[in-house]
């Protein structure tokens, strides 16, 4: 937590946010604390990349990391066909080379444990779609609100 310092305040944001939508418990097919972190981690270590590839570097703000958040695991990671590493940095796997491509339940987001390769831990969140439709809600929610927000000023002066 000290080499990411958004990490717990994203985590515990989102925990709530799936909590509020019954879908932040394992056991119910949602996205376990455990999951969530490791999504986050491997949000912040691509969005460090990113930063370290363009040579930017901006303070953290919160509330942009959030939406960016919900942009990627809503509307742009492509759940069918894409795994999650954070051990290197944070990488992407194809499904299919792990044995991670599952027929019945091809939109499942897999994500290796870090301490255990070999193991999924997003098999078990049979409800990652209804997540994802959530982050995909939450994030075209917040783009009208600031379309509105900037047209409303705009009629205003």
């Amino acid at each position: 937590m000290d080499a990411m310092p958004p990490l717990r305040p994203l985590v515990l944001v989102l925990k709530f946010f799936l909590s509020q939508r019954g879908l932040n418990e394992t056991f119910t097919g949602g996205v376990g604390s455990y999951m969530l972190q490791l999504m986050v981690v491997s949000f912040l270590q691509m969005r460090h990349r990113t930063d370290c590839a363009t040579g930017v570097r901006c303070a953290p703000n919160l509330g942009s990391l959030l939406l960016e958040f919900f942009e990627l695991y809503g509307r742009d990671f492509n759940y069918g066909v894409t795994g999650i590493s954070v051990r290197h940095a944070g990488s992407y796997f194809q499904k299919r080379s792990r044995g991670w491509l599952y027929p019945q339940r091809p939109a499942l987001l897999a994500i290796e444990n870090p301490s255990d390769p070999s193991f999924d831990v997003g098999k078990n969140s049979y409800q990652v779609s209804t997540a994802k439709r959530a982050f995909q809600h939450a994030h075209a929610r917040s783009r009208m609100s600031t379309l509105w927000n900037d047209g409303h000023k705009t009629f205003l002066q």
